[in-house]
């Protein structure tokens, strides 16, 4: 039997299986709402992984190798079963249900402490919520509203910018006291998630600070930081934006006022999945309204 680890990531696999049909990065990329580079990214790693060229990159599209061509049916037929495996348990859709894919820390410190407002406005409704950590993880499927974290050029075509954020510390407020400046901050355990280009070393570039000598705990995403922030374990540099419910209630405080703009953002785009998409445009709007001071 072949062991799981030794499979390409499935990825890999459905961006090369939808360019060699499509016998085009871009395409396969709108198909996939990924960026036109992610694809190509991915099927870059495959070709590594396999140590072959699966493709003949030319001046207008792509041509399959002869690696390419044997490899293409063995993929295909595959993910088609998966899709179709999928489906047998998809619930049938009705003009009240809504399906979204959103960012982790963004589902969990943001939109769930509010989201009961939303379904009492619009009783009835079916709610279904994938969370997600990167802007990859954002694959094909009938989802309705898609919230996503990253750069501008990573989160994919058609993704709107929800805010302009900013980075910054947040702790108990226990731990900041006698905290003054950031030769206060820095001798305690730092937090940060990595992934981002927005981590404590560009947060000190951005302020004209030196960076900080060690970072004590690398987490994979900002609702961990925040999570180990509530816990005591250090201070945790964060999005204003998932940091705001923890702020408004008072459980974390900022030790200083050090703030700067954020690289990476939270994005939404609403795709056009069912003949009815007006409770997504709602929900869209009710976001917005949410965020606006």
């Amino acid at each position: 039997m072949l062991e799981q680890q030794s499979l390409p990531p499935l990825n890999w696999l459905r961006a090369f299986e939808c360019s060699a049909r499509h016998l085009s990065f871009t395409a396969a990329a709108g198909e996939l709402s990924l960026t036109q580079s992610a694809v190509s990214q991915h099927v870059r790693s495959l070709e590594l992984r396999l140590g072959t060229t699966l493709f003949v990159r030319k001046a207008r599209g792509l041509a399959l190798t002869n690696a390419g061509r044997k490899l293409l049916p063995a993929v295909s037929g595959p993910l088609s079963e998966l899709a179709q495996a999928a489906a047998m348990f998809r619930p049938g859709r009705t003009k009240n249900s809504l399906r979204i894919s959103c960012n982790w820390a963004f589902s969990s410190t943001w939109l769930s402490p509010r989201l009961g407002q939303f379904a009492a406005q619009y009783p009835g409704t079916e709610i279904q919520i994938v969370s997600t950590l990167w802007p990859d993880d954002n694959l094909p499927a009938d989802f309705d509203v898609e919230i996503r974290y990253g750069a501008k050029e990573l989160v994919g075509d058609g993704a709107e910018l929800l805010l302009a954020d900013q980075i910054f510390p947040i702790c108990t407020r226990q731990r900041a006291m006698g905290i003054q400046t950031h030769k206060d901050l820095y001798p305690q355990p730092l937090i940060q998630a990595v992934g981002s280009t927005d981590n404590w070393q560009t947060w000190a570039l951005n302020l004209e600070l030196p960076p900080p000598p060690a970072i004590t705990f690398s987490v994979d995403s900002y609702a961990l930081s925040i999570e180990l922030a509530h816990a005591g374990a250090g201070i945790a540099l964060v999005s204003g934006l998932v940091a705001e419910q923890s702020l408004l209630e008072g459980s974390l405080v900022k030790p200083l006022e050090l703030t700067t703009p954020a690289k990476d953002n939270h994005y939404i785009a609403v795709r056009d999945t069912h003949d009815n998409n007006e409770l997504s445009i709602r929900f869209v709007d009710w976001i917005h309204e949410e965020l606006t001071p």
